[in-house]
């Protein structure tokens, strides 16, 4: 799948909206795992700001389900997230509002805003703090080295090796990018994809 910067966009090939919490390096890792499934297919980032935050990515994710009735993956790393706060914005964004996952990663709010309803899903980046978390299993488990899972670990690691964030994941197959980062969310890209049941 393609991701699209900035653009709103109600084009047939377009699988869900991307809103991310957390800054560049989010959107990075997320277009590099997009470009992993169906390139037929696009994911729409119409934010202008880097960080959005928990409540502002409820809120846009309220927005973009209330003006398209299409479905928006919020990316957020886990020290910016409270599931106390999440269900109060849930609640106060939607007017109507129905939980279908709650595992400690990934959330699944069905939601209606207005007239329209969708699917909002949220996948909670790293194990204690943040997305370099993940990464830095995704870096055990392609290259077989230990990085201390920090910015400067993993970062350095790459930047030593002289790959990109997107070279790493390129060399990762679904199955250990499902170890990696969050089951759930790589079930949602192969869903959008239409590449359903492909990591067991």
């Amino acid at each position: 799948m393609r991701l699209v910067r900035g653009q709103l966009t109600t084009d047939a090939e377009l699988a869900g909206f991307l809103l991310v919490g957390d800054g560049r390096h989010d959107e990075k890792v997320m277009r590099a795992l997009l470009e992993k499934f169906d390139h037929r297919r696009t994911v729409s980032m119409p934010q202008d700001s880097f960080s959005l935050g928990l409540e502002g990515s409820v809120r846009a994710a309220a927005e973009l389900i209330g003006r398209f009735g299409r479905d928006v993956l919020v990316v957020i790393d886990r020290e910016r997230f409270d599931d106390e706060r999440f269900n109060r914005h849930v609640r106060e964004y939607f007017m109507d509002h129905e939980v279908r996952l709650d595992a400690d990663d990934f959330k699944h709010v069905w939601a209606r805003r207005g007239s329209r309803q969708g699917n909002l899903y949220v996948a909670i980046m790293g194990r204690e703090k943040a997305l370099e978390e993940n990464l830095a299993v995704l870096i055990r488990e392609v290259f077989g080295a230990d990085v201390e899972p920090t910015k400067e670990g993993v970062w350095g690691f790459l930047r030593r090796r002289g790959l990109h964030v997107a070279d790493l994941i390129m060399r990762a197959g679904r199955a250990r990018l499902g170890r990696a980062f969050p089951r759930h969310l790589i079930r949602l890209l192969e869903d959008w994809s239409g590449e359903e049941g492909r990591i067991p």
